[in-house]
């Protein structure tokens, strides 16, 4: 008998299933939602590792300033979804990163380290995704047609800015003395080469050592063959944990208590890195593009207030907290959004590819971010940034000691065969 209850229940609850199925088949189909129109920018960072303590900074703006533009109503009603990607401060995961953002749509990427994007850029181009390099141009990114933005100018003139500005204010009848201390990176390996023809033509005695980017706890050996050599000026590059020991060496060996004046590069000495080497670090100089947060009222920056409130909402940053590398990643992204934005007005969002994005950011003019001069970014000139300013530190903070200053294009990087070759511009 309890069979035949069980088979009756068994048909019953069928019955309920197939009523159910067909009174959902007539029920008016509701209205289909419109999908949401995104674009997607790729954030190739070194969140952990040796590198985190300048790259985080900026790759938390990068984010920040797509949430700002976000909260606005994107671009022009089409959202902007940042994805980002950590390669731990190892340049070959950098290519799995790059790997996985492109399978995942984005039209444009960024990314803070030169050999990364050594690394990566056979695979920007077979992918058709351009980049923007938080760095200077150098001729190995140097492509046809060129697939890389780069923040300065080739990396020889940036640092020829330098040193026209040491050579300003020398007043000795001997020549000048400049040391330049750099991680064996192949942007400044190249660099040092390529300024050895100028700078003998200057009269100047220019000499090199260099450090491992990473895993570096001493620098004494360095620092003293440099001082042995009696350098006026020595400029450093070199980046995260190997700068702090770069910097608190040299206060411990005295080499500034000896005459020698030390200044970095532009993407070098920042508040994280000074807060701590601490004492190490005052007196050191520094040339850069962007304003820093301390500078809030300043006539060449009125976008600072705008990067300051934002910090203060996404982040909890008080103004000390924002840093220049985290001004620097605003800027990277704007120009990123920028080219997205020009790209979408030339094809529509249908059409959006990343050869789009490429072709429009080399038409982008005039484009006023409020932090530097306005941008113009070409072919023959592949960089947003032409100015710079020296700063000095004082009690811990980066006091300005010059306005803008022209960066002379001395240098130019040209195709031939299918290789980029330096030129001396005539």
């Amino acid at each position: 008998m309890f069979r035949y209850i069980k088979s009756f229940g068994l048909v019953a609850v069928s019955v309920v299933l197939i009523a159910a199925l067909l009174l959902g088949s007539v029920a008016p189909a509701k209205a289909a939602e419109p999908e949401e129109r995104v674009v997607k920018i790729g954030f190739n960072g070194a969140w952990t590792g040796a590198l985190a303590t300048v790259a985080v900074s900026k790759q938390q703006a990068e984010i920040d300033y797509v949430r700002y533009l976000n909260d606005r109503g994107g671009i022009d009603g089409i959202k902007v979804k940042a994805l980002w990607e950590d390669f731990r401060s190892q340049s070959p995961r950098a290519i799995t990163c790059h790997k996985r953002m492109a399978v995942a749509g984005i039209v444009i990427e960024t990314c803070p380290l030169d050999s990364v994007l050594l690394a990566i850029l056979p695979r920007l181009t077979r992918d058709e995704i351009p980049c923007i390099y938080w760095g200077s141009t150098m001729p190995a990114f140097v492509t046809e047609p060129p697939w890389v933005v780069n923040a300065g100018s080739e990396t020889e003139n940036v640092f020829v800015a330098a040193l026209e500005w040491m050579e300003e204010s020398w007043t000795e009848e001997r020549c000048l003395r400049v040391g330049y201390f750099h991680a064996d990176q192949p942007i400044h390996n190249t660099a040092y080469q390529n300024l050895l023809p100028w700078t003998r033509e200057k009269g100047m005695e220019f000499f090199d050592e260099r450090l491992p980017l990473v895993g570096v706890i001493d620098s004494s050996v360095e620092w003293l063959r440099l001082a042995a050599r009696k350098p006026d000026w020595v400029i450093v590059s070199h980046y995260g944990a190997t700068l702090v020991v770069v910097v608190k060496d040299a206060a411990r060996l005295g080499i500034q208590e000896g005459g020698v004046k030390i200044i970095a590069d532009p993407r070098s000495l920042d508040e994280p890195t000074v807060k701590v080497a601490g004492k190490a670090a005052e007196g050191w100089y520094r040339w850069t593009a962007e304003p820093t947060s301390a500078e809030l009222g300043h006539p060449d920056c009125p976008a600072l207030k705008t990067i300051i409130d934002a910090a203060k909402r996404y982040r909890g940053f008080d103004i000390q907290d924002v840093t220049i590398p985290y001004i620097s990643g605003w800027l990277t992204a704007m120009v990123a959004v920028e080219a997205i934005r020009v790209a979408l007005q030339k094809v529509g969002f249908e059409r959006l590819t990343g050869r789009a994005v490429r072709d429009a950011t080399f038409t982008i003019k005039d484009f006023d971010t409020g932090l530097i001069p306005p941008i113009t970014i070409t072919e023959d000139a592949p960089y947003y940034q032409e100015f710079c300013y020296f700063q000095r530190i004082e009690q811990g903070k980066f006091v300005r000691l010059t306005e803008l200053r022209q960066i002379h294009r001395f240098y130019h990087f040209v195709m031939t065969n299918s290789e980029a070759r330096l030129e001396r511009v005539k």
